[in-house]
């Protein structure tokens, strides 16, 4: 019975997923509920899988040409070039603010008491 039951809802769920796919994809092409046939529906599905799979293909590629990098890499990068001053190498240096006025104390409000 549970297995019936599961069943059913999967049944449900992914006709109401198409359904509103569709309604989508009709309202995009300019057209009335009902309007779109399921072959041009058909096609659209379709060419969307197909751009994603060529997405994917080049990111891969990239990927192992070295030129892109993956996401924990482009985050780990981000504290290298911080250490290393940037794409340039070197080190990073402050400058020293003679002559200027100091900037104005950060107040932090915890609940009706500002501390500054």
């Amino acid at each position: 019975m549970a297995l019936k039951k599961a069943m059913g809802i999967l049944v449900l769920s992914t006709q109401a997923v198409i359904g509103y796919d569709y309604h989508i994809q009709t309202r995009n092409a300019g057209l009335s509920w009902g309007d779109l046939s399921a072959t041009d529906y058909g096609t659209i599905v379709q060419d969307r899988f197909a751009r994603a799979r060529t997405r994917d293909t080049v990111r891969a590629a990239a990927q192992q040409d070295g030129q892109g990098l993956s996401l924990w890499g482009e985050a780990a990068s981000y504290g290298k070039r911080l250490l290393t001053g940037g794409p340039s190498g070197g080190e990073q240096v402050a400058e020293v603010q003679n002559g200027e006025e100091a900037p104005p104390p950060v107040c932090i409000r915890r609940g009706n008491v500002a501390d500054c």
